[in-house]
Protein backbone atom coordinates (compact mmCIF):
# COMPACT_ATOMS: atom_id res chain seq x y z
CA UNK A 1 0.00 0.00 0.00
CA UNK A 2 1.04 3.59 -0.58
CA UNK A 3 -0.58 6.90 0.37
CA UNK A 4 -0.83 9.98 -1.87
CA UNK A 5 -2.70 12.68 0.06
CA UNK A 6 -6.27 11.27 0.12
CA UNK A 7 -5.57 8.35 -2.24
CA UNK A 8 -4.67 4.92 -0.90
CA UNK A 9 -3.09 2.79 -3.60
CA UNK A 10 -3.07 -0.96 -3.10
CA UNK A 11 -1.46 -3.80 -5.00
CA UNK A 12 -2.64 -7.37 -4.94
CA UNK A 13 -1.48 -10.91 -5.47
CA UNK A 14 -3.57 -10.90 -8.66
CA UNK A 15 -1.35 -8.18 -10.20
CA UNK A 16 -3.98 -5.45 -9.87
CA UNK A 17 -3.23 -1.95 -8.64
CA UNK A 18 -6.19 -0.01 -7.26
CA UNK A 19 -6.45 3.69 -6.43
CA UNK A 20 -8.95 4.39 -3.66
CA UNK A 21 -10.18 7.91 -2.86
CA UNK A 22 -10.93 7.70 0.85
CA UNK A 23 -13.16 10.80 0.72
CA UNK A 24 -15.97 9.13 -1.23
CA UNK A 25 -18.25 6.15 -0.63
CA UNK A 26 -17.51 4.49 -4.00
CA UNK A 27 -13.83 4.77 -3.24
CA UNK A 28 -12.29 2.84 -6.18
CA UNK A 29 -11.42 5.52 -8.74
CA UNK A 30 -9.02 3.62 -11.01
CA UNK A 31 -7.62 0.12 -11.48
CA UNK A 32 -4.54 -0.93 -13.44
CA UNK A 33 -3.39 -4.30 -14.65
CA UNK A 34 0.21 -4.51 -15.77
CA UNK A 35 1.78 -7.14 -13.56
CA UNK A 36 1.45 -10.79 -14.48
CA UNK A 37 2.32 -11.79 -10.94
CA UNK A 38 1.77 -10.22 -7.56
CA UNK A 39 2.56 -6.57 -6.82
CA UNK A 40 5.35 -6.58 -4.25
CA UNK A 41 5.78 -2.86 -3.63
CA UNK A 42 4.30 0.57 -4.31
CA UNK A 43 5.79 4.02 -3.76
CA UNK A 44 4.49 7.48 -4.72
CA UNK A 45 7.05 10.15 -5.56
CA UNK A 46 7.33 13.11 -3.20
CA UNK A 47 5.59 15.27 -5.83
CA UNK A 48 2.64 12.84 -5.88
CA UNK A 49 2.77 12.71 -9.68
CA UNK A 50 4.48 9.35 -10.17
CA UNK A 51 3.89 5.90 -8.75
CA UNK A 52 6.39 3.07 -8.94
CA UNK A 53 5.25 -0.52 -8.55
CA UNK A 54 7.50 -3.51 -8.26
CA UNK A 55 6.80 -7.14 -8.90
CA UNK A 56 8.68 -10.37 -9.21
CA UNK A 57 9.81 -9.62 -12.78
CA UNK A 58 9.22 -6.00 -13.79
CA UNK A 59 9.01 -2.45 -12.50
CA UNK A 60 6.36 -0.01 -13.68
CA UNK A 61 6.26 3.73 -13.19
CA UNK A 62 3.06 5.69 -13.52
CA UNK A 63 2.87 9.42 -14.21
CA UNK A 64 0.40 12.34 -14.16
CA UNK A 65 -2.11 11.94 -11.26
CA UNK A 66 -3.89 9.18 -9.32
CA UNK A 67 -6.97 9.23 -11.60
CA UNK A 68 -5.15 9.31 -14.97
CA UNK A 69 -1.88 7.41 -15.00
CA UNK A 70 0.41 6.75 -17.92
CA UNK A 71 2.24 3.44 -17.62
CA UNK A 72 5.92 2.89 -18.47
CA UNK A 73 7.38 -0.60 -18.22
CA UNK A 74 11.03 -1.18 -17.28
CA UNK A 75 12.14 -4.70 -18.22
CA UNK A 76 15.03 -6.36 -16.51
CA UNK A 77 14.03 -5.18 -13.05
CA UNK A 78 15.26 -7.68 -10.48
CA UNK A 79 14.49 -5.82 -7.22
Amino acid sequence: MAWNIHFLTTGGMDGMIVNNDIRIRSHVVKTYRGHRQEVCGLKWSTSGKQLASGGMIILFTYGICPRHLQIHQHNGYTG
